[in-house]
């Protein structure tokens, strides 16, 4: 009689053993083949996305050279058309007449401060202690607050500006040295171009196509658990 047709308490211990290790086999087996099946649906998943963010990406790259072409081919036709001036190095906008949809080119430039800024700092500094501090303790707060630098160890541009815009709040040489060299300090040392695209929403308002996926709007379905 073939051992797997008897009864457990038919079995000699040797069967039980025998009959015990086919079943750890089989069980192995089995779990190496829900593992290789479970890898395979991974690797599939995995790879299905990837490929379609890959093949996302070159479509946005091509998009991305495609509408900067377009629109430096369509700023000279502007400039001869004059709906632009000749000089004019910046983004601009174009709107469709009969649907109001819009593309908009901008012009994006990231400033540095040079030495000066290190010599009109100090300046500064003195005139807020032996002048400012004594005249106005609110106004030498507010003035150090604007010096102070972030968590990089830079002055804010938006700060910087904000002192240039109170140059004649003060008659003082040191002041008007000072924010001469803050102006004469600022140097572009970069540009960069982005593009981005409108629709006209139910208001007449101008809605911004979002092309990053980070901040698409999507509804979820509900996931079904079994």
């Amino acid at each position: 009689m073939d051992i797997a047709e008897k009864k457990v308490g038919e079995l000699t211990a040797e069967e039980l053993e025998q009959l015990l290790e086919k079943r750890k086999k089989e069980q192995a087996a089995e779990r190496k083949k829900a593992k290789e099946s479970y890898e395979n649906n991974r690797n599939d998943f995995v790879s299905g996305l990837v490929n379609e963010a890959l093949d996302l990406e070159q479509r946005l790259k091509d998009f991305k050279v495609k509408c900067f072409i377009g629109f430096e081919n369509f700023r000279e036709e502007a400039h001869n058309y004059g709906d632009i001036r000749t000089n004019s190095k910046g983004g601009f906008s174009l709107r469709n007449n009969n649907t109001g949809v819009m593309a908009r080119l901008e012009r994006n430039v990231k400033f540095e401060n040079d030495e000066r800024l290190d010599i009109a700092i100090p300046l500064i500094k003195e005139f807020l202690e032996d002048t400012v501090k004594k005249r106005s303790l609110a106004d030498y707060k507010t003035i150090s607050a604007l010096m102070a630098k972030n968590k990089k160890g830079d002055f804010s541009t938006t700060s910087l500006n904000i002192l240039i815009s109170q140059k004649t709040n003060y008659d003082d040489k040191r002041w008007l040295r000072a924010i001469e060299l803050i102006e004469e300090s600022f140097v572009e040392r970069g540009i960069s171009y982005s593009v981005s695209f409108f629709t006209k929403g139910d208001t007449d308002k101008d809605e911004a196509i979002c092309l990053n996926f980070a901040a698409l709007k999507v509804e979820l379905p509900e996931v079904k658990k079994d």
